[in-house]
């Protein structure tokens, strides 16, 4: 793969028009938290604001609503569960479609072909007038969000150089957080001063800002497109990379080993934040404490900004320690807040249990800058196709399963379960997840 053009490069002089374009992007420039890398900065101006706008229209945006929901469609949690799991299911299928679709047409098309199925798909939502429509409408947010996801994957992890991919990940990650920060509040104020479709009609003016955000930017964007997908752009210096090396066996089979727990971990982690951030805990919290939406809103983005503040910290941390060092104690801190859930019957037990379900959760960046870490180059980006289809095959299951289990068995059993999974998952990799750098 060629760098990405440098920050000073320009191939004509630039107008005024340029400089006020450059003064917006260096306003949002996420990535001045990675470095000098003068490599990575040119997608990175374009993705990650993009990335930050269109996370108000994920998972943060529905948890609020799912009590009134229920209340307005009279809906089982099972039901509630196989709403959540839309997104992900149709997330699932375009994993596989824009992999290639990525290959064969141009990335910004794509991209605001994406952006255009969100803002139908959250119109539709808005004006839905059953409950079975608003899955449908749930669907289809999820192919548009899912274009957007694996673009903004291809461009971070094969444009970026080895060295800073899972500051990279991480950065892209924050990105997502600051948006999923403001989503759950802002979701929940509109649902309780106006109406549930509220939601999702701020919802589209986030994704309207994105759209706009994306034409604005498109030449960072055309940029990282040649370097993606491999075109060489004749005005970058040819990069020569050095041959790599035979793996002896032992060293591979260390790597397949690290490979296969740093995927189970991304299953757990996805299982946990789909089954329970995102379906049991505003089930929880509206159907056993009885608190509102704006309040449950605000349980939510307490813990997202814990989670926020601590994301960066946690990816420079890993960078000096191993990713099992950070994300052993993560897991088992999630492991506790699981199986204290059921016994969280006030509004300061629900904020205890939030929080520190996002505090583990500033360790999602680990499983990726360990296959970062350990995939060859030549075969990172199928190694992230298999990531990204764990992340939204969990989101599949996690919410029909633990939403039909609290309707059988209530919040209990669910709740334990999965805590002992997550106490069998962090054993697993504060054993075995020793990624060394190749």
């Amino acid at each position: 793969m060629g760098r990405l053009l440098p920050q000073g490069t320009a191939r004509v002089p630039r107008s005024s028009v340029d400089l006020l374009r450059k003064g917006l992007m260096r306003t949002l420039n996420f990535s001045k938290f990675i470095g000098s890398d003068g490599y990575h900065a040119s997608p990175a101006r374009t993705i990650y604001p993009m990335r930050f706008l269109l996370a108000f229209a994920q998972g943060g945006l529905l948890s609020p609503l799912l009590p009134l929901l229920r209340e307005t469609f009279r809906v089982s949690p099972g039901e509630l569960g196989l709403l959540t799991s839309m997104s992900g299911l149709s997330s699932v299928v375009m994993d596989i479609i824009a992999t290639y679709l990525l290959q064969r047409r141009p990335l910004l098309s794509l991209v605001l072909q994406g952006i255009g199925l969100a803002g139908v798909a959250l119109l539709a939502s808005m004006l839905a007038p059953g409950f079975y429509w608003l899955v449908a409408a749930q669907m289809l947010l999820g192919f548009g969000l899912g274009i957007t996801r694996v673009a903004c994957l291809m461009v971070i992890v094969t444009g970026t150089p080895r060295a800073v991919q899972g500051r990279a990940n991480n950065l892209l990650e924050f990105s997502a957080i600051a948006g999923l920060t403001l989503s759950p509040t802002l979701s929940g104020l509109a649902a309780s001063l106006l109406h549930w479709r509220a939601a999702f009609a701020l919802a589209l003016v986030f994704v309207a800002g994105a759209c706009g955000w994306v034409i604005y930017t498109r030449q960072p964007l055309a940029d990282a497109v040649g370097t993606s997908t491999g075109r060489h752009n004749p005005e970058t210096p040819a990069v020569v990379r050095p041959t790599p090396r035979p793996e002896a066996p032992a060293a591979a089979a260390s790597h397949t080993r690290v490979i296969g727990i740093a995927y189970v971990a991304t299953f757990v982690l996805s299982f946990i934040w789909s089954g329970f951030v995102s379906t049991a805990l505003p089930l929880f919290g509206g159907e056993v404490v009885g608190i509102s939406p704006s309040t449950l809103g605000l349980v939510f983005t307490a813990g997202l900004l814990v989670d926020l503040i601590l994301l960066l910290p946690i990816g420079w941390l890993s960078d000096r320690l191993e990713a099992r060092v950070v994300l052993t104690p993560a897991l088992l801190l999630m492991a506790g807040a699981l199986a204290y859930l059921p016994q969280a019957t006030s509004l300061g037990d629900l904020f205890v249990v939030s929080i520190c379900l996002h505090t583990g959760f500033a360790a999602w960046g680990m499983p990726s800058a360990a296959l970062a870490l350990c995939t060859p180059r030549e075969r990172l980006a199928r190694s992230m196709g298999i990531y990204r289809l764990l992340v939204d095959g969990a989101v599949v299951v996690a919410p029909w399963l633990v939403g039909t289990l609290i309707g059988l068995y209530g919040y209990g059993l669910p709740a334990w379960l999965t805590a002992a999974l997550v106490i069998l998952t962090a054993l697993l990799v504060g054993q075995g997840l020793r990624a060394g750098r190749r």
